[in-house]
């Protein structure tokens, strides 16, 4: 199991990587765990302050406000700097406005869906 999560983790990584979350914020590891807590349950990301993100916190050990202040801003620079234009082609369809930066809930879980729906190949 351990070995299954790893791999999901650097499949996540790749994924993040290309949609241009840079690697050296903070926020990019916590975006990974909270992606794959929301791939392995979805109900997580339904209900962000006190359970993703909590469960993000634990991990790393830090508060859940650090993790979500994080989060909010990698999302941010990225789109700043990228337009998350790559997770539109994800889905072949407009997730994301071109306009609008979307919420670090949405984004969490565009992308968990993406990996539950078999959307994501292994990404390279």
């Amino acid at each position: 199991m351990e070995e299954e999560s790893s791999e999901l983790q650097k499949s996540i990584r790749r994924l993040l990587i290309k949609i241009g979350i840079r690697i050296d914020l903070d926020g990019f590891d916590y975006l990974v765990s909270a992606i794959e807590f929301a791939i392995k349950d979805a109900e997580l990301a339904k209900n962000l302050c006190d359970g993703l993100y909590g469960r993000v916190a634990e991990r790393y050990n830090t508060k859940a406000y650090c993790v979500e202040r994080s989060i909010r801003s990698a999302i941010e620079k990225a789109y700043i700097h990228k337009g998350l234009k790559e997770v539109n082609k994800l889905f072949d369809a407009q997730m994301i406005e071109d306009n609008k930066r979307p919420s670090s809930g949405r984004f969490i879980r565009i992308l968990a869906t993406a990996y539950n729906m078999n959307l994501v190949d292994d990404v390279k």
